[in-house]
């Protein structure tokens, strides 16, 4: 019975076994089709909300850096182009059959059949690696984008695993086209392109979709590693690029032949002349305005937003900048000649600290092979020219140097050394960048002919304004923008000399003083300064104003600011917008405060602009990348004085230009001209400023480095003036001939102030003589001074017969007439001499500023 029992329950018990174990797998499953959902559910949101995702989805509407591009004052005319990175968009659509087959035929050939990842690449790089133990990598073209856009280039399995988390999230996210359009865009290139478009016009000079077969394989060649490019390394890069054009005809049979194939490869890499200097364009004439401008817009706007696809109009001139440009080069090189040998060269195989950079002579060798000098941009040279060379050897048998330009060589014979007197291997070591003449070009061997120049130390700077407009017609900062950065005509400031003197007068004539009424020359003596004329005397005559500023007497000029007001002065001197504040003593009179060329040049438009002064600007408008304004000139300007002081101004000033005047010899192609000459102290520092009723032109020379004496005969009239004429002579050829409006009636209040000056002239000058006679310098006071013929004007000038456009005589606005100073009897001296102009060679003297 018990067996019975228990053979019942044995039956019983192995039915409920059997169901234990189905209902086991059976929640396995259930269990593990619920874990691969949640697996599922959560993969799902982690791609559909991870960083990752965010960032590619962001893609849509993220555009990279483009050019931003300087145009000239005609709008067209492109001075300049820079960009954080050199990136040129371009369509899918536009981008020819050939440039992408040849890229995904040495990319990935299935990158249209692959989900972004490519398991048969992966599974044959593993078998690869194994079998021969060559590493071979299996990137998609996906990959690839996802690598250079979202993640670092450390060799790790996270990073693997990241990037094809990423190259999973753009597949699902875009077309193969877009992913393709991105990918051409944003790769870089080497030679600073970034971008399919940027690297056909570095490498080639070319749009994309006018590149070669051979062209196109050579740009898809490159992504691999920056050593393929052809500027870096040519022989790898043609290589690579024959490599390119089998797998073309491997995978393209039908589009690419093997014989077209073959053809390709057996032409030989042909770059731009260009392609080897993307970060060092040629110097050209426009090199200082630019580099304001960029300097500007990258303090306005953030670096990547100036670099970054912006137009922006500015208002140089092209022809202008490129005479400025000549007159300032020459000018110096002349003034050089006349200088001693200086035998100063860089040499690019020391440090800043004059220390070998290199032990090796095989490292020599080869920073001198690869040496590269904006000079050589393109690899273009002119008889004429003057350029720098990189010496490479040094023949001590035959006493020559081999000389490097570029591709172009020369060698330097003792006949070559120019004015130097040197001796070829004596002066010029291998490594030193020396300055030529080019003499004569053979483009067919690629030689030069070349004599040996040195850069000038002396420096000069030329500004044009249109005073009606304020817009920078023409900037000039320096002999060589490549040579030194420093733009002495907006960074440099430097003791104005007499210059100066107009805005003291401007102030006089605003307090009621008249061309015609007379300012003394007495001596003056305050503490221990004595100021005295340009010639050393320390008095002069009593004169005209009109003949004061004419023939520049500083104690003339000394005398008003004191009737004047120092105070009076200085804010004279703040409303002509100069920054630098006037020295609040009477050497200012002379020039003794620092101001800059752009400044002074800026205030002088005052004069023939009728009194307002038009912010000085070199841009008219900025468009962002889609065009949209940014910033436009907004006519920013300000009344200095009237218009009846300002045209008085004029007069006066015609009198500096004209004969007895210290720049006589100003010319501007036949154009009314009036200015300003300015001599510092020691003969430092020269200035000439001149305008025409339209058109203002400052020019400064001197050495900016340090005080240095330019000679004796280097005045503001001999020194300065002769860059000006020669840029003004042709930047005003052919045009319209333009004449200077009259004054218009003096107001009521400035005539209320010249009658009371009329009134107390006799007694200011008395008294002027009685200060001058406390000083104990010996002069004649009173003398009776007739106005100088050559300073008339010119209806009254029966000698002058300059023409104006109708051929008539050339007129002066009426009230310039100089008339016979009325004085108490005076005896008069034997012989009076009056101080002449810039004198050629004048003693040398202390403790004044400013020139005769």
């Amino acid at each position: 019975m018990a067996k019975e029992v228990s053979t019942i329950v044995e039956s019983k018990a192995a039915p409920r076994r059997k169901m234990s174990g189905l209902s086991m797998f059976l929640t396995a499953l259930l269990l593990a089709l619920s874990a691969g959902g949640l697996t599922g559910v959560l993969a799902s949101y982690y791609m559909n909300n991870s960083s990752y995702t965010v960032a590619v989805s962001a893609l849509a509407t993220y555009r990279p850096p483009q050019v931003t591009t300087i145009y000239a004052d005609d709008g067209e005319t492109v001075l300049a182009e820079f960009a954080i990175e050199k990136r040129i968009p371009v369509k899918i659509q536009d981008v020819p059959d050939r440039v992408t087959d040849a890229l995904l035929a040495i990319e990935d050939y299935r990158f249209r059949d692959h989900i972004g990842i490519d398991p048969y690449r992966i599974l044959g790089a593993v078998f690869k690696n194994v079998t021969t133990g060559s590493t071979e990598g299996a990137s998609t073209i996906t990959q690839q984008l996802a690598k250079n856009l979202f993640l670092y280039k450390d060799q790790t399995y996270t990073r693997k695993v990241n990037e094809w988390a990423v190259a999973l999230q753009i597949e699902r996210l875009y077309t193969k086209d877009q992913i393709l359009e991105m990918y051409m865009n944003y790769v870089f290139l080497g030679a600073g392109a970034y971008g399919f478009e940027a690297g056909a016009e570095t490498y080639f000079g070319k749009h994309l979709k006018d590149l070669s077969l051979e062209e196109a394989a050579l740009l898809a060649a490159i992504p691999k590693s920056p050593e393929y490019s052809p500027t870096r390394n040519r022989e790898k890069a043609k290589i690579r690029r024959d490599l390119v054009l089998d797998q073309m005809a491997k995978y393209f049979p039908d589009k690419y032949s093997q014989a077209e194939v073959d053809a390709a490869k057996a032409k030989p890499i042909k770059l731009a002349d260009t392609a080897y200097y993307q970060s060092l364009p040629k110097s050209t004439a426009w090199d200082y305005p630019v580099e304001e401008i960029r300097r500007y817009l990258e303090q306005k706007y953030t670096t990547r937003v100036a670099q970054g696809g912006l137009k922006v109009y500015t208002t140089i001139n092209v022809a202008a900048q490129k005479e400025a440009t000549k007159a300032i080069r020459e000018g110096l090189r002349g003034y050089d000649r006349g200088q001693r040998w200086r035998s100063d060269y860089k040499n690019i195989l020391l440090d800043d600290n004059d220390q070998p950079l290199f032990t090796d002579q095989k490292d020599i060798e080869k920073a001198l092979a690869s040496y590269k000098h904006p000079d050589w941009y393109g690899d273009q040279y002119e008889a004429g020219e003057y350029i720098k060379g990189l010496v490479v050897k040094a023949n001590p048998g035959a006493d020559e140097v081999g000389v490097r330009f570029g591709m172009y060589k020369a060698v330097v014979k003792p006949g070559d050394m120019g004015r130097s007197g040197k001796r070829p291997t004596a002066e010029l070591k291998p490594g030193y960048l020396a300055e030529f003449e080019i003499k004569k070009v053979d483009d067919e061997k690629k030689i030069l002919e070349v004599e040996l120049e040195q850069v000038p130390e002396v420096q000069a700077a030329i500004v044009c304004i249109n005073s009606h407009t304020g817009e920078i017609v023409a900037e000039v900062g320096g002999y060589d923008f490549h040579t030194s950065k420093f733009n002495n005509a907006t960074q440099g400031l430097r003791q104005t000399g007499s210059s100066y003197k107009p805005f003291i007068y401007t102030a006089a004539v605003e307090d009621g003083m008249t061309p015609d009424m007379t300012v003394s020359g007495a001596p003056i003596k305050r503490g221990g300064w004595t100021p005295h004329n340009y010639d050393g005397s320390l008095s002069h005559a009593n004169v005209p104003m009109k003949i004061a500023l004419a023939k520049s007497y500083n104690i003339a000029a000394v005398h008003l600011l004191e009737q004047v007001g120092i105070q009076s002065g200085a804010q004279m001197v703040r409303r002509f917008g100069i920054t630098n504040p006037m020295a609040p003593s009477l050497p200012s009179a002379l020039g003794a405060s620092e101001a800059s060329l752009l400044e002074m040049t800026a205030a002088y438009s005052t004069f023939p602009n009728k009194g307002v002064r038009i912010a000085p600007h070199l841009i008219r408008k900025v468009y962002n990348r889609d065009g949209a304004l940014l910033e436009e000139f907004d006519g920013s300007s300000s009344r200095v004085t009237s218009e009846y002081v300002a045209l008085t101004m004029v007069q006066m000033m015609r009198g500096v230009t004209a004969g007895g005047g210290t720049a006589p010899g100003a010319s501007a192609a036949g154009q009314q001209l009036a200015g300003k000459t300015g001599t510092v102290n020691d003969h430092t520092d020269v200035w000439f400023i001149g305008y025409t009723p339209t058109y203002v032109t400052g020019v400064w020379m001197g050495n900016p480095t340090k005080k240095t004496n330019l000679g004796n005969g280097m005045t503001g009239g001999h020194g300065a003036l002769p860059y000006f004429n020669a840029f003004m002579n042709q930047f005003m050829k052919g045009k319209p001939r333009d004449t200077f409006p009259a004054a218009p009636p003096m107001p009521a209040d400035i005539k209320s102030l010249m009658e009371r000056n009329k009134r107390e002239e006799l007694e200011k000058l008395q008294e002027a003589d009685i200060a001058g006679k406390k000083t104990g310098i010996e002069f004649t006071p009173g003398t009776k001074i007739e106005g100088d013929p050559a300073l008339l004007p010119k209806e009254n000038n029966a000698g002058d017969t300059t023409p104006d456009g109708d051929g008539k005589p050339d007129k002066q606005p009426s009230g310039d007439t100089p008339s016979t100073i009325k004085r108490p009897e005076i005896k008069q001296p034997a012989k009076t001499e009056g101080p002449p102009a810039e004198k050629t060679s004048p003693p040398k003297r202390k403790g004044k500023k400013g020139d005769g």
